[in-house]
């Protein structure tokens, strides 16, 4: 069991390394991108000239960074997550909870994957190009694209593998900070109990000062 905890920690380890980078560079296509539409706005109304291709580019540049980008926020716990009774939950209840909502991400993952590999499949068998001036191959976008979701579903699941080794072994501990609420549930547990404080204070009943006037 330990052995194969090493292994899945590794693993992680790896994940986590090259999603960050992934993100990274998804990051600065991003910013390459952006000083392209400038340029390419501030060409077009100062001198009359317009770069073809800028906003095709901009599109997949974008539908990259929405595959690619998901393995990096969830590893990082970076997503969107709305407390409804979590941090109300016992310790075990939110580590089921946590279970299950990576259980769920892996359902959703692979199903992308399953459907998105035959979209790459269909426009390398039948040579489709985009309906635009640069005729470019969809394959070769689609490619990355899909890499990312299929990248995205195997972070999932290595997450996934690690948490059930560590329910197996009653590690609630481990599985809050893989993939739990973690910092924000307790923060914002706490800022409920400091409001609740504030709240009887400022109802309590006041004594009358010693010196008050008769």
């Amino acid at each position: 069991m330990l052995a194969l905890i090493s292994l899945a920690d590794a693993l992680n380890g790896v994940a986590r390394y090259i999603s960050r980078w992934a993100a990274r560079l998804i990051g600065l296509l991003l910013m390459a991108v952006v000083v392209m539409v400038i340029a390419e706005v501030v060409s077009r109304k100062l001198l009359g000239h317009s770069f073809e291709g800028v906003h095709e580019y901009a599109g997949y540049v974008l539908a990259v960074l929405s595959s690619w980008g998901l393995s990096h926020t969830l590893i990082e716990r970076a997503h969107i997550r709305i407390d409804v009774g979590y941090s109300r939950l016992p310790v075990a209840g939110r580590a089921a909870l946590d279970l299950l909502s990576i259980l769920a991400v892996n359902l959703v993952g692979w199903m992308i994957v399953v459907h998105a590999w035959p979209v790459f499949d269909t426009s390398l068998s039948n040579q489709t190009t985009a309906n635009t001036p640069l005729s470019t191959p969809l394959w070769i976008p689609q490619l990355v694209w899909v890499l990312g979701y299929t990248w995205f579903a195997l972070a999932a699941a290595l997450l996934a593998l690690r948490a059930l080794l560590a329910a197996v072994r009653g590690d609630s501990a481990t599985i809050q900070a893989l993939i739990g609420m973690g910092h924000d549930a307790d923060q914002q547990e706490a800022e409920s109990l400091e409001a609740d404080a504030h709240t009887h204070k400022d109802h309590a009943p006041r004594k009358p000062s010693a010196g008050g006037h008769s």
